[in-house]
């Protein structure tokens, strides 16, 4: 954790800010190790300041030894005030992004009128987006938590088990496998219904022949895994067969080309334009992966639409799909580590085609 503040002074040194607050959960959680819904943390001119309540004070005392740690009585503003001055400086930078405009007047009021705000955005998130050794480990662990789980819940992928009661069971094994939770709301989608990215899971019923997707993710010492699989209950179709073996393409081609120095834009096009070719272009219509860690969704995102260069260190999920109202969807997705040379898969699961026969 040390070091990732002192990679942040740097920064803020290079910009010439005097201190800054940290606001977001996450990257509190990031830089200090503390876990908590109500926290601020300075990173003032003389030291680190952790403001918190009293339901987190005895885990702050522990994980983040580093910091001085003050306990507010009531609101968090009210114990930010009692800073001293000094520690501010004359500039003092803030999450533009995770700062409610409420609780920025709140600061404005509480800072003494020699201290300037200057809205900063992704300071943090910019460097957090490369993983070191133990981040690594740590979202490795949660991707073996989901491969497990697969294997797993496949044997009740089966006609009449509903929606519901399959992504009950999903969650349920997160946590006998050693997750913390589940990274999101667990999806599972079939027959037609499986068209929809982000379906809710319902109490229809699964029946012979249908494609039943299942995408859900497992946290493990606060780092998430994302993982999704999509399967046929009985005999495939010719058609079915066809698209799957489509995305499984495309993925596999991306997951190829994926290297330290490549364009995110231009992975994502590697696979959309297999997709494309096949003329099912409209149908894959979200990016093909974003950035994994602390949060579910984080930088980089790999779509068209954005250009990051690609960096050691980076751990991306590759997931291309198609969807088709009125037929239903195809997704396949793998977290992978980016290298100097080429990319590690961190999920082990196949994704070759898997018929549920029974």
């Amino acid at each position: 954790m040390k070091n990732r503040i002192e990679k942040l002074r740097a920064k803020l040194a290079e910009e010439q800010i005097d201190s800054l607050l940290v606001s977001s959960s996450v990257n509190i959680r990031y830089l200090t190790g503390l876990s908590s819904s109500n926290a601020l943390l300075l990173i003032g001119l003389e030291g680190e300041f952790l403001i918190t309540d009293f339901r987190y004070e005895e885990e702050a005392r522990s994980k983040a030894s580093g910091c001085e740690i003050r306990i507010a009585q009531d609101q968090l503003w009210e114990e930010f005030s009692l800073l001293p001055p000094r520690v501010l400086g004359e500039k003092m930078g803030f999450e533009s992004q995770h700062l409610p405009f409420e609780q920025y007047l709140k600061l404005k009021d509480t800072l003494p009128s020699s201290v300037s705000l200057v809205p900063k955005r992704d300071l943090i998130e910019n460097f957090s987006v490369i993983k070191d050794k133990g981040e690594i480990e740590k979202i490795q662990r949660a991707v073996e938590i989901t491969d497990r789980v697969f294997e797993q819940i496949l044997p009740l992928v089966k006609p009449g088990i509903s929606e519901q009661e399959l992504a009950a069971e999903i969650d349920y094994r997160i946590r006998k496998s050693g997750g913390e939770r589940a990274a999101f709301n667990t999806i599972v989608a079939s027959g037609e219904r499986s068209s929809m990215p982000h379906a809710t899971p319902t109490g229809r019923r699964i029946q012979s022949g249908e494609l039943v997707l299942m995408d859900f993710g497992a946290v493990f010492d606060g780092y998430a895994s994302d993982f999704t699989r999509t399967v046929v209950v009985g005999e495939a179709t010719r058609e079915q067969k066809q698209r799957y073996a489509l995305v499984h393409q495309a993925q596999r081609e991306a997951i190829k080309k994926a290297k330290a120095g490549m364009n995110s834009c231009e992975l994502d096009r590697t696979a959309r334009q297999i997709i494309e070719n096949a003329g099912y272009g409209p149908n894959f219509r979200h990016s093909l992966g974003h950035g994994i860690g602390l949060q579910i969704h984080e930088a980089p995102r790999i779509s068209w639409k954005d250009g990051v260069v690609l960096k050691p260190g980076m751990v991306i999920t590759v997931e291309p799909g198609i969807y088709i109202p009125g037929w239903g969807g195809i997704r396949i997705e793998n977290v992978i580590l980016i290298k100097e040379e080429g990319c590690e898969e961190l999920t082990k699961t196949d994704t070759e085609f898997i018929c549920l026969q029974y």
